[in-house]
């Protein structure tokens, strides 16, 4: 048959035939049609989803930290190439007593000494109307971001250094170290280890930040990035330290999840590199202070009265109007799984005992040898001694401190100091309990954390916190 007979075989006879042939041949059309168009808009949704993904960790530190409190003025003055004015000083070391002494003669002649209860509106703290006294350090940090004048009132309610050291339960080596300086312990084990691991391509160097919820992993990472460099990295990468600074935003198997994790969970199966390759920087803070803020923010972890401002984090239960013998139990979900503890308290030694001891050995143990190399700062330590904390945990990894040829922010050569909150995004809890550096000093230094605790619950804490690791980190 030909096939011209073979096409009037396939045209059906009549017009209602022909209509209902048409109409067959579209539904057909349509079946192939509708499949390929939901293809292409999941495919669409898909792309839009990882590209949000993608933004949300790529988010700018800059835009983190663009703006200071409502109560502070930041001077921004644009130069001809479009920068921000940066006539300040370089801090890689703080000005001598004697030049913030010689600054703030020149602001006294400048403006009329007021006496410090009457003072309001905007400021320049100086030696000659004491508004200055005992809190150089800090406006030091702001000078190096153009802040040039504070709200008073806003101002007098940042604690002196005294203050501050005296709260931070801060112990000075010597008397001549008046300033005090930061405690990291690891030091003297886990440099040396960590570098010996890597010799054989140091460019794969890594430092990273952990911690349990609310200890400042993301304030560290933000300081590390800016401010530390893998020399090898940045030599890999032809002299830019932006992608060769060779910090990541957490370890490998998540910040928050326990040491007992390492090598067995990978938040990013992907990763270029080994859990041998990463320097982890535990961050630990005061559990007096940190059981508060998880009663304000528990993050994954679950009590009973979690969210009882008058009674949490309540380590022992309740039985009417008072605390039973019974421990107040607490369940936590990582990434890597979950865990149980006895007590809000217990968490803090289970969590902390898997990076300080080898073989998590009983609370009243000795110390043992380190699991693993790794280094444990103290949260309060990154705020009041960023600079120091930066310098040593940067050399340990085998790093150095350098200035980013895009970092716009401070005078080249200098320490970038975050100013803003580094929390962003999901999981992080309300903007209004985001602090920056200037609340954080006035927050963290104001007061001993363990004054809004009651004898009782005094009693219970230090029945349940482990004894060498309070000691260990000043917090007894």
């Amino acid at each position: 048959m030909s096939s011209g007979a073979q096409r009037l075989n396939r045209q059906p006879p009549g017009n209602l035939s022909s209509a209902v042939f048409r109409t067959i041949q579209r539904l057909k059309s349509r079946d192939r049609f509708v499949p390929c168009l939901i293809f292409f808009i999941l495919k669409a949704l898909c792309s839009l989803v990882m590209l949000n993904f993608y933004m949300g960790s790529q988010i700018s530190i800059v835009q983190l930290e663009d703006q200071m409190s409502m109560m502070m003025h930041v001077d921004r003055k644009e130069t001809p190439g479009g920068n921000r004015n940066r006539n300040t000083t370089s801090i890689t070391r703080y000005p001598s007593i004697s030049q913030v002494e010689s600054n703030s003669t020149k602001n006294a002649n400048s403006t009329p000494s007021q006496p410090k209860s009457k003072m309001k509106g905007m400021i320049t703290p100086n030696l000659a109307d004491g508004s200055l006294q005992g809190k150089e350090r800090l406006w030091n940090i702001l000078q190096t971001r153009n802040v040039t004048q504070v709200d008073a009132e806003y101002w007098e309610s940042i604690p002196s250094w005294d203050t501050v050291l005296k709260n931070i339960h801060h112990k000075s080596n010597t008397d001549q170290d008046k300033d005090g300086s930061p405690i990291i312990y690891g030091l003297g084990e886990s440099c040396e280890a960590f570098q010996n691991i890597t010799s054989s391509n140091p460019s794969q160097r890594r430092i990273a930040p952990a911690g349990i919820f609310n200890t400042g992993t993301n304030y560290l990472s933000v300081l590390l990035e800016y401010n530390c460099q893998n020399p090898h990295r940045v030599k890999k990468y032809h002299g830019n330290a932006k992608r060769g600074h060779g910090n990541e935003w957490e370890v490998p198997w998540g910040k928050h999840s326990p040491a007992s994790s390492r090598g067995k969970y990978f938040k990013n199966p992907k990763s270029k590199y080994t859990v041998d390759e990463v320097l982890p920087i535990v961050l630990i803070r005061n559990p007096y202070g940190w059981m508060k803020s998880m009663c304000r923010n528990p993050y994954t972890a679950k009590w009973k009265g979690a969210h009882d401002k008058e009674t949490c984090p309540q380590l022992k239960t309740k039985e009417g109007d008072a605390k039973s013998e019974e421990y107040n139990p607490v369940d936590v979900t990582y990434g890597s799984g979950a865990t149980h503890h006895m007590s809000l308290g217990h968490l803090w030694n289970d969590w902390y005992s898997e990076y300080l001891y080898s073989n998590n050995t009983a609370y009243s143990s000795k110390k043992t040898d380190a699991p693993f190399p790794r280094l444990i700062v103290r949260f309060e330590d990154i705020i009041y001694y960023p600079y120091e904390v930066t310098k040593q945990i940067c050399a340990c990894a085998g790093g150095v401190l350098g200035h980013r040829q895009d970092d716009k922010d401070v005078a080249d050569d200098s320490f970038h100091y975050v100013v803003r909150s580094a929390k962003a995004g999901f999981g992080h809890g309300p903007a209004s309990q985001r602090n920056g550096l200037i609340d954080s000093w006035a927050r963290y230094g104001s007061s001993d954390q363990r004054d809004v605790y009651s004898e009782e619950d005094l009693r219970i804490a230090t029945e349940v916190l482990d004894p060498f690791i309070m000691d260990t980190f000043g917090y007894s």
